[in-house]
């Protein structure tokens, strides 16, 4: 009995929902059918009226006639196109580990070489700093070359 009661309690649309859908289901499916019964009459139709368009056409005649002209230029197509197209890339395919390997061993092969030697110039300048007296003396010659430098063009 409280079966009943909580069916009687339940709102408008819970109990109209199942009559919804059914008529949404079979809305669908008419719509559907006359869709593709109007998809079979046109179709039926484009081909009764393009039947004698066709037969009485000169373009199959025109293709017999040019088809020794489409013949050459396939097989032209295919040699100077396609083989070679087909060959490079048979080619590439069989060459990609070898480039990806070559690649990656000389991207290694900078990084540890400069790896190497920053780390020997940092260890050379802690084992033996420049010579301050040295920096001193370049730094007069340069000057001594510029003034011999200015006083020749003068």
């Amino acid at each position: 009995m409280d079966s009943a009661v909580s069916s009687n309690t339940d709102p408008a649309l819970v109990r109209a929902l199942p009559y919804i859908t059914s008529a949404l289901s079979a809305l669908g499916s008419l719509t559907l059918s006359l869709l593709l019964t109007l998809y079979a009459a046109l179709a039926f139709l484009a081909n009764v009226i393009a039947h004698p368009i066709i037969f009485l056409s000169p373009f199959p005649l025109l293709l017999y006639l040019l088809a020794p002209l489409f013949i050459f230029i396939q097989l032209l197509l295919e040699v100077l196109v396609h083989a070679p197209y087909r060959a490079t890339l048979y080619v590439a395919d069989v060459v990609y580990p070898a480039y990806v390997f070559v690649g990656v061993a000389c991207i290694t092969g900078a990084l540890v070489g400069l790896g190497g030697r920053l780390a020997v110039h940092g260890i050379v300048h802690l084992v033996m700093p420049p010579p301050m007296q040295d920096v001193v003396e370049h730094e007069e010659e340069v000057k001594v070359e510029e003034r011999k430098r200015r006083e020749v063009y003068w």
